[in-house]
């Protein structure tokens, strides 16, 4: 063999145990990494410990172990996290637990920095956002904790269960309502949500008030919705008064062309089923509409249509604000072909749970072109805050019904006196 190709040979060898030596270098530093980043993964002082000894310098279990010292040896705490950042200066998380360390050994300074570098870092990350919210909260910066609390909410909308208790809690409080001024005059997209959570949970009435009307006088205009929960709210107070000047408060300026003691009369405005405008539930088996018929006064009359069998009528009426004294309704009808015994009537009621009528009109049936009809009826002195008028089928028509027909119904009014 020449000594050309035996050269050849050796430097081959050579060659390839270089790449056998890097190749396992390199799988043993995959190893080590990968064990260290599995150690790291799991999250506990244990295994933060097993994975820097696999890998000294990982990040994750440099701040995983200084979390674990923090509380017994800040000084080493201290150490690891600073560790952790000059590794991975990415991480929001180690400069929030390295900003605790601080503001505890008087570094509030230098605390701050921290924190105010963490929600640069961490503007969305779940965990960073409450971390941040508490630091500001415990160093006298609670507007932006209510920051962090917003983008929370905002982007982790299931957090509302626990924030939004706190949230109620502060707004229940006249120290801290303060702090809300900010969300109400810009209002988040989360605000409905809570302030229906408010509506709901507040040990108080006055708690929602002040939510409601702090909404207002920052120039906002309520959401249907908002209005909804909120009169919901002050009708199961039986705050009767704050609930209608609430509701009028709310109508816009077409909406208060229909006031009057009866609110939309000749069914010229939409029905919004809110507050004291007229109220229409679904009923099995009858068309309940608003629209235009020969005779209508207005661009619209009120129209109830049976055909088939259904339950007792009474799926239509609206809550009346009347002071004690006598009043007359007053109205048009057309008869469009129900059974005198299947025939609607007017009745108004003192909203208690069974009340019987203070006054009902004759039913409504046959067929006829529009006449006026008129009831006479007096608001009692003495528990009965609020009143009703129902559209409804008489008792005696029992629980179902079957046929076809239907009435009309417009101009109507209700007047003192009668």
């Amino acid at each position: 063999m020449s000594g050309g190709r035996i050269m050849r040979i050796s430097r081959n060898a050579i060659t390839l145990g270089g790449l056998c030596f890097l190749a396992g270098l390199l799988s043993w530093r995959i190893l080590v990494v990968g064990l260290a980043e599995q150690y790291a993964a799991a999250d506990t002082p244990d295994a933060a410990a097993a994975a820097l000894g696999w890998r000294a310098n990982h990040p994750a279990a440099l701040y995983q172990r200084g979390q674990a010292l923090a509380g017994r040896s800040p000084t080493a705490a201290t150490a690891l996290l600073q560790a952790s950042v000059w590794n991975d200066p990415t991480n929001a998380m180690t400069y929030l637990a390295l900003a605790e360390l601080w503001a505890s050994a008087g570094r509030l300074p230098e605390a701050i920095a921290l924190v105010e570098a963490a929600d640069v870092l961490g503007p969305m990350r779940s965990p960073a956002l409450s971390r941040s919210a508490a630091f500001w909260f415990a160093h006298g910066r609670p507007e932006l904790g209510l920051e962090r609390w917003s983008v929370l909410l905002r982007t982790r909308p299931a957090t509302a269960g626990t924030l939004f208790p706190v949230l109620l809690k502060l707004a229940g409080d006249p120290a801290t309502r303060p702090l809300l001024l900010p969300l109400l005059e810009q209002v988040p997209d989360w605000w409905e949500r809570f302030f229906a959570y408010a509506a709901t949970h507040a040990p108080r009435p006055e708690t929602v008030m002040f939510l409601y009307q702090g909404r207002a006088r920052a120039g906002a205009t309520p959401s249907p919705v908002e209005r909804r929960v909120y009169l919901d709210r002050l009708w199961k107070d039986g705050r009767w008064l704050d609930a209608y000047l609430a509701w009028v408060g709310g109508l816009d300026e077409r909406g208060q062309e229909g006031l009057g003691l009866l609110y939309n009369g000749g069914f010229e405005l939409p029905i919004t089923g809110i507050g004291f405008d007229w109220r229409i539930m679904p009923s099995p088996g009858a068309l309940v509409e608003t629209l235009e018929i020969y005779g209508s006064r207005g661009a619209r009359s009120l129209h109830v249509a049976f055909e088939g069998r259904g339950s007792r009528f009474q799926h239509v009426h609206q809550p009346l604000y009347l002071e004690s004294g006598r009043y007359q309704l007053q109205g048009r009808v057309r008869r469009d072909g129900l059974a005198p015994r299947q025939g609607l009537r007017w009745a108004v009621r003192c909203n208690r749970p069974d009340a019987q009528p203070l006054a009902a009109t004759e039913a409504f049936g046959g067929k006829d072109d529009w006449q006026p009809f008129s009831l006479n009826f007096e608001v009692p002195a003495a528990d009965c805050p609020v009143q009703v008028l129902r559209l409804e089928q008489e008792d005696e028509i029992g629980v179902h019904w079957e046929g076809q027909g239907g009435v009309w119904f417009d101009d109507l009014t209700i007047s003192r006196g009668g």
